[in-house]
């Protein structure tokens, strides 16, 4: 749990001093949005799909996880 937090963390801060250079200052709030609910969106869609593969085989759920 360590290793995946200091990793979201160290992604997070990269990606926000990124998105900061390249987008004009007007409308950074909305691309942060944008980005934000993207990456919840896809977060949900994700474990929502593991869910579902949890019910059948806990070796599908390793498979998608290895190659996602």
């Amino acid at each position: 749990m360590i290793f995946w937090r200091t990793g979201m963390s160290a992604q997070g801060a990269s990606f926000q001093a990124m998105r900061t250079g390249v987008i004009a200052s007007q409308k950074r709030s909305t691309a942060f949005g944008l980005f934000d609910t993207g990456f919840g969106a896809a977060w949900f869609l994700g474990s929502a799909a593991m869910g579902f593969l949890d019910d059948r085989s806990v070796m599908a759920v390793a498979l998608f996880s290895m190659i996602l």
